[in-house]
């Protein structure tokens, strides 16, 4: 049992570092879903908003006078051209598939990982069996899509909260879901301030 325990450490870890990345990947895809919904939104209310002012009788319908129409409907041309331009330089679309098919990426290597732990639990495997095929079946993960540094503090953040609030609701079933998120804010904040007092008792 000894001989393998440290192989089963490494398992262990690399299960939790993927459950992680699988979240933050799936969010960073929500983040560029929504992003990409908005810039989609936008390009088509300029489209119909130019397609409508093109035929707009000012006149009749504002009271005003305007001389050079096709210069208003140049301007939002040229804006609606660069806003296209740049969407596309951005690449939200790609960006929320890619970090999409990440996540699903990691989620499967989740599954396929925590399978062979019960596996290797039971049966007489040693450490370098357990590295080798840590090595040789999860290595292409290294060539997905990376976790900007920007957002990974954040991420692993919602992700840690996220797993404590998964442990916190296995213990309250029976309350509504906003009581439950009160709960769990307000009980991570008495849980700080007795960790925090508990620490300035040990100074003293």
């Amino acid at each position: 049992m000894d001989s393998k325990k440290a192989g089963l450490d490494v398992a262990y870890n690399k299960k939790r570092i993927f459950d992680q990345m699988a979240s933050m990947h799936f969010r960073l895809s929500d983040e560029y879903k929504r992003l990409a919904s908005i810039e989609d939104a936008i390009e088509i209310i300029i489209s119909v908003a130019l397609c409508g002012i093109t035929f707009l009788d000012y006149q009749e319908y504002f009271n005003i006078t305007i001389q050079r129409p096709t210069f208003i409907v140049g301007c939002i041309s040229i804006f609606l051209l660069a806003f296209t331009l740049i969407k596309q330089g951005v690449g939200h679309k790609e960006l929320c598939e890619k970090h999409q098919i990440a996540g699903k990426m990691y989620s499967q290597a989740k599954l396929d990982i925590a399978s062979k732990i019960a596996e290797w639990n039971i049966s007489d495997t040693s450490t370098k069996d357990i590295l080798n095929y840590i090595d040789s079946h999860f290595s292409s993960l290294n060539e997905l899509p990376q976790i900007p540094e920007k957002h990974f503090n954040r991420l692993k953040h919602m992700h840690q909260s996220k797993v404590e609030m998964s442990k916190f609701l296995d213990s309250h079933k029976k309350d509504f879901w906003v009581i439950c998120r009160l709960k769990f804010r307000f009980s991570r904040n008495a849980d700080e301030k007795r960790d925090k007092s508990d620490d300035d008792s040990d100074v003293r």
